[in-house]
């Protein structure tokens, strides 16, 4: 016999990926229904407490932006929400990222890095 199609014929079924290990084990499953920990009464799935989804979808409704009324007449300070106050810095606060230890800052670009940048990446 030829050795060389028998050996070739052995290699196309052979797999290419190798898992290292064992068969992990199949988990079972406890077979009755246990109640959620993080539901409320203790309700269990598909209870008589339970209500189905098209029942829950009557009541949805969906979120809607409203704009607030501001009269015109009003001052354009009292139109804002928020207000900046100038109070000092506490302790580990900064007022900008440039104040930051070295480390933590960004780098600068290099030459050769924006010469490669402009080249479109090209050496």
């Amino acid at each position: 016999m030829i050795a060389t199609p028998i050996r070739l014929a052995k290699s196309a079924y052979e797999p290419m990926i190798r898992f290292v290990g064992a068969r992990h084990p199949a988990v079972k499953h406890a077979p009755e229904i246990i109640v959620h920990p993080c539901a409320t009464n203790g309700m269990l799935p598909g209870s008589k407490d339970c209500i189905s989804v098209s029942k829950f979808m009557e009541n949805y409704k969906p979120f809607r932006v409203v704009p607030v009324n501001r009269s015109v007449s009003a001052s354009p300070s009292a139109a804002k929400t928020s207000a900046f106050v100038k109070r000092a810095l506490g302790k580990d606060e900064l007022a900008s990222i440039f104040e930051l230890p070295a480390r933590f800052q960004f780098k600068p670009i290099g030459e050769k890095e924006l010469e490669t940048i402009n080249s479109g990446g090209a050496w």
